[in-house]
């Protein structure tokens, strides 16, 4: 019986390189972060797989199945029912079929550049992993995490011209709604950057973090240590190639980092554009909510 074209190949792949996910708050940098990892000569990436969509509504049809299932046995086999409910284990399987099925798609994709045969790691990205990042610990136990951290503030910012480019927050017809959405964001920054510190701490060696500021300033550097720890080549030359193909300049068509396009998805390429558009109230109740998580990380407060 076959199951998934090329899935053979894939399974064979996957005995020898290592599997990883690549997630962050949206906003953060995890689209740049993914096009320098698939720009690796041993690394493919893809974006986005969307799994967690599947994911969030696969318990429940797995519930309503088991409802269904057991008023059928009570009703009619009783003792000589055959089928029993399904349960985690069937969960985290499927969940594992359907990565299988999406990674086939990086591994055609990095066939098509020829670099197959040299490849040590595949993977996905997708902000949405954050979400139930324990429970995709348990479908992918093997799978080694890499995250990104931004100030909340600039994602917020950056996710508000994402949605609204037209839409300047702090005009008169828009400030409301603006300032509606702020503890709401800052919450879930809050809490995502709790679950990567634990994540961090219950996989040693499993987790890396990235910080948007960081790569901004010194992209060869933290490419350089994040390819290290993958333990592939991080050679200047190597490097240098890579973060060339991926400046926001080469990728934004042309503009500089901080030469706005509101329309784009590469809006701006900076860091604090916060300050542009926040006023002191916006500030204090991102900071009511996110403050200590915003210190802790390392970001200014005031």
């Amino acid at each position: 019986m076959t199951f998934m074209a090329g899935t053979d190949e894939l399974g064979t792949l996957l005995e020898r390189v290592g599997l990883f996910i690549v997630t962050g708050v949206t906003k953060s940098g995890t689209t740049w972060l993914q096009r320098l990892l698939d720009s690796h000569p041993q690394i493919a990436c893809g974006g986005e797989s969307k799994l967690n969509v599947l994911l969030t509504h696969l318990a429940p049809a797995i519930r309503e199945y088991n409802t269904a299932l057991s008023k059928t046995n009570a009703k009619i086999y009783k003792q000589e029912a055959v089928y029993r409910e399904l349960g985690e284990p069937q969960l985290l399987t499927a969940m594992q079929y359907f990565f299988l099925d999406r990674l086939s798609a990086v591994q055609h994709a990095a066939e098509a550049t020829g670099k197959n045969g040299a490849l040590r790691w595949i993977g996905d990205k997708d902000p949405d992993y954050k979400r139930q990042l324990g429970t995709w610990r348990a479908i992918l136990p093997q799978a080694r995490v890499i995250s990104t951290t931004r100030d909340g503030r600039d994602c917020f910012v950056s996710l508000w011209f994402h949605l609204f480019p037209d839409r300047e927050p702090l005009a008169a017809d828009n400030r409301a709604d603006f300032v509606g959405r702020i503890k709401g964001h800052a919450a879930t920054w809050r809490d995502t950057m709790a679950k990567f510190q634990k994540d961090s701490a219950g996989f040693p060696g499993r987790h890396f973090s990235l910080r948007y500021e960081a790569m901004l300033e010194d992209t060869p550097a933290e490419m350089t240590r994040l390819f290290g720890w993958l333990d592939c080549d991080a050679e200047p030359a190597t490097i240098e190639k890579i973060v060339a193909r991926n400046t926001f300049s080469a990728l934004s068509g042309g503009r500089r980092p901080g030469e706005a396009d509101a329309q784009s998805f590469l809006r701006k390429g900076i860091a604090g554009d916060w300050k542009n558009h926040f006023d002191e109230e916006c500030n204090a109740l991102y900071c009511e909510v996110a403050g200590e998580a915003l210190t802790a990380a390392g970001y200014e407060v005031s």
